[in-house]
Order: C-alpha cells, then structure tokens, then sequence
C-alpha cells in the first residue's frame, strides 16, 4: 500500500505541476522510490528484508519524505 501510495502521489504531482520547468525530474523523484518498494515485494528475496523493523522505518521516512516533498515542492 506505502508504495502504491508513493506512486499516485508522484502521478498526481506530475499532473499538477505539468507547467513547471522540473515537474518530470521532482516527480520521478516521489515515483522511483515507490516502484522501488513494489518492485522488492515481487522478489521472494526480499521478503525477509522487508519484514525487519529497520526496513519498515527506513521505507516509513523514505515514503514520508517523498510525500511531503510532493506536497512541498513549488
């Protein structure tokens, strides 16, 4: 879900800002974590990983950080 969330956020901004000289490149910075994170679900790997406490706080301020860039970005 925190990486669906990242990536409609990203589309979104994008959509907003679509006048702006760098909306692709602060866009692509909320999208690329998010597909990231969904690409890691999809690997039997990283399971383990992705159930860790550090992994979930390490996603938890990279999500967070991402989204308030998307909210704060001009």
């Amino acid at each position: 879900m925190w990486a669906y969330s990242m990536i409609a956020v990203g589309f979104i901004n994008w959509d907003y800002q679509r006048s702006h000289m760098h909306a692709t490149r602060n866009s692509l910075l909320i999208i690329v974590p998010g597909l990231i994170l969904l690409g890691l679900t999809f690997w039997p790997k990283t399971s383990v990983y992705l159930k860790s406490r550090a992994s979930q706080w390490l996603w938890a301020i990279v999500g967070l950080a991402a989204i308030v860039f998307a909210f704060a970005n001009k």
